[in-house]
Formats: C-alpha cells, structure tokens, sequence
C-alpha cells in the first residue's frame, strides 16, 4: 500500500515510521529464521533416524533450497523494485506457513525435496529475505547499518530461542507435530504483521531515516550530507566493484548453511548427546546477536568493507577451533568466537551492497547476485555431508572451509567504494534505463 500523510508516518506518539516497518520485519524475520533456517538442524536428525537416508542426500534439501534462493532471486527481486515489498512478503508468509503444513506428508526424498527444497524455500526466500532487505534499505540510508543490525539480530534472536524449543517439541510431540505448530505461527503472527509495513518513506511524505530537509540541488529527491549511490542493475553488472563483492560472497556462501547444518550432527558423531548439541547450536546464534548489534552499528562510522574482513577472518579461527574439537571444551570456544563474526558479517553485507549501489534497485542488484551466492549454499552442504560418509568425519571439510572463509576476508579488503566505476573505465551515467 502507498500514501498516507504525514501524521500516519509519524505514529500516533510521532515516532518516525520507518521504525514501525523496521519493527515488523525483525519480529517476522525472528520467526522464520527460528524456524526454517536454523530449525531445519533440528529436524534433520530425527528424519535422519526416522528413513535412515544419508547424510548427503537429506543434506540436499537444504542445499536444494539454496539452489532456488539462487534461481528466484533475480525475478523476485526485479519484482520488488516494480510491485513493492508488502506484496512479496505477504505472498512469502502465506506460502511458507503452507510448506511447515506439507512437512507433515512428507515420507520420501522427493517430497522432502519439493517442500523443504521448493515451498518452504520459495516463501522464506521471497517473504522474509528479499522483500525485508529491500524494505529496510528503503527506509534507512545514514542508519541503514544500525537498522540492518537490529533486523538481523532478531535472526540471532529467533534461533536462540526457537531452537531449544523445536529441539524439546520435537523430542515431545515428534517433528511433524512440529512442522504444524510453526505452520500456524505464520498464520497468526506472520500475515498480520505484513500489513504494517510500507513500500518506501517517500510513499508517506516522508524521508529516510526520519530526516525532514530535502537537498535542493538534488530537486528534493535526496538527503542533506548524503551522497548516495544511484547505480542502474546495467551499471552494477558493469563495475569493478560488483564483481569484487561478489567473489567474496562466493567464498563466505560455502560456510553459512553448511556450518550451521552440519554442527549438531559434528557434535553427535563426538558422542555429545542431541540435546546438548542443540543448545550449544542455539549458544552460538545466540552469540551472534551482539556480532551483528556491534559489527553491523560500526558500520555507520568504520568502513564496511574492513569490518566484514575482519568478521571473516574469526570465522576463519573459529571453524578451525572447531575441526580440531574433541568434547564440549572445544565446542564452547568455537561458538564464542565464531558466533560473534557469523553474527556480525550479515548487517555489514547488507549495509554494504546498499551504499555502493544505493536504494532505488537495490532487489534488482541483490537479486542477480543471488545464482552467484548461491553456489557455496549448494555446494557447501553436500561436500560436507559427503567427507562425513567417505571418512566418518568431518574434519577435512572444515579445513575447507577455513581456507575459504579467509579468502572472502582478503577479497572484501579489496572491495573499493571510491573506485565503484564501470570496467571499461568510466563513471556510472545519468540514463538508467533499468
């Protein structure tokens, strides 16, 4: 929905209303970051023991859902650009509360493929990650990075809570019991939430961050102090810049779900009990909620690029740390330091992508990056579900992706905003066609 006047904006106690959207997404984003990316550790060990599949092939429902993150991107995000985020967020609601039902039938690789891999993917993908990224970068450029850290952090926060509390419903009532239960949180909280947000501020007679003066030799359509980026997707697929950032992202890719999938089944060939493996997963989201207040608010006065090289780096130490753990010592250790740099590196990337390409096409730009992300997120998974079932161990994968993760630190320390020009040389121009 577009319009409303300005003291709809404000709120009724003239609170800026960009903080209402930024509201809306972090309880939403809390949700299914609790329940479909994280969660999915959680009930991957019991279909594990119900069907007795391997791990690579169970692993390829997560990897299956990467691929079609990666697939939609570029057309969910040239439809957000074009038809506004409200929609594709109410859609993704409503279609990832269909998925968690449709968890229930299944009972074959396949249709752990189509829901877990196609409806649940499809929904959180579009609802909860390209529609609320766009929105938040809409709505805030000089706190673009605090609010990408509050909006992130509710990720942290979700996991931490949410998965104990599949763990023990699981452990109570069975994982299809489950599957239905997080269904009909998107029902009740979900869609009721996607009528707060709003497209974009200028919608509301408003600015971003809440500002109220307008740059006049910008014709009105800018903000006093800031320059921002104005890049069309032609351009951002043309620069240096772009391509840097992309390579690095490449890298961190194969780390996220992989980790992340593969730390509780880790901790249980280490003769951790299964509930004890899932706290200790949920201690390092956990951890990662002060990473990305901290990373993600020093991002707003420290260069981005700089930070995310650091985030990587201590990623780096932790999943060494954790290749060599033996017992629950060196599981604490690694979820310390690597909970806060996994934490800390998403509001950075998010920030950082919208000050180099701006806020116009962001979806657009974000979503064509998407097949190029995606390649680790499939990868990543399998080759670690892989080394398990070939050597009974997962060590060799995470020396892999210890490598890894230093190479996207080296590679966002090569990322230049100031030289974010076209490859053949020269500077984006004034025509944007797309």
């Amino acid at each position: 929905m577009s319009g409303g006047s300005p003291e709809e904006a404000k709120g009724s106690r003239g609170m800026f209303y960009g903080y209402w959207v930024l509201l809306a997404c972090t309880v939403l984003h809390a949700i299914g970051a609790g329940e479909f990316y994280y969660g999915f550790s959680v009930f991957y060990t019991p279909i594990l023991l119900e069907f007795g599949w391997s791990r690579a092939v169970t692993s390829g429902a997560f990897s299956l859902s990467r691929l079609e993150g990666g697939l939609e991107g570029p057309f969910v995000g040239w439809l957000v650009d074009r038809v506004g985020a409200r929609k594709l967020m109410f859609f993704g609601v409503f279609l990832t509360a269909i998925g968690f039902f449709a968890m229930t039938y299944v009972d074959s690789i396949p249709l752990l493929y189509l829901v877990y891999g196609g409806l649940l993917s499809l929904g959180y993908n579009t609802g909860f990650m390209d529609a609320m990224t766009a929105l938040i970068n809409q709505w805030f450029i000089r706190k673009r990075g605090r609010a990408m850290s509050v909006y992130t952090m509710a990720a942290g926060v979700g996991g931490a809570v949410i998965v104990p509390i599949l763990a023990q419903s699981i452990a109570g009532f069975g994982w299809r019991t489950t599957a239905v239960i997080c269904g009909v949180s998107y029902i009740i909280i979900g869609l009721p939430l996607t009528y707060i947000v709003r497209n974009r501020p200028e919608d509301m007679g408003l600015l971003p961050d809440g500002v109220d003066k307008a740059v006049g030799e910008a014709g009105g359509d800018g903000i006093e102090g800031v320059e921002e980026a104005d890049y069309s997707v032609r351009e951002a697929l043309r620069s240096r810049t772009f391509w840097t950032l992309m390579l690095g992202e490449v890298f961190r890719s194969f780390l996220l779900g992989s980790v992340v999938l593969h730390q509780i089944p880790y901790l249980v060939s280490l003769s951790v009990p299964d509930e004890t493996a899932a706290t200790i997963l949920g201690l390092m989201i956990a951890l990662s909620i002060p990473g990305r207040l901290v990373f993600g608010s020093l991002g707003d006065f420290y260069s981005k690029g700089k930070l995310l090289a650091l985030a990587m780096a201590l990623q780096a130490v932790g999943i060494f740390v954790f290749s060599q753990a033996t017992g629950v010592v060196h599981a604490y250790a690694f979820v310390v330091i690597y909970g806060i740099a996994y934490g800390g590196a998403i509001p950075l990337l998010y920030a950082f992508r919208g000050e180099l390409f701006g806020r116009k096409r962001f979806a657009s730009i974000s979503g064509l990056a998407a097949p190029f992300r995606m390649i680790g997120s499939v990868v990543g998974p399998i080759f670690a579900g892989y080394v398990y079932d070939v050597y009974g161990d997962y060590r060799l994968a995470f020396y892999v992706f210890t490598v890894l993760a230093l190479m996207a630190s080296v590679t966002f320390l090569l990322v230049k905003p100031e030289e974010n020009q076209l490859v053949d040389g020269s500077d984006p121009g004034s025509a944007r066609p797309f």
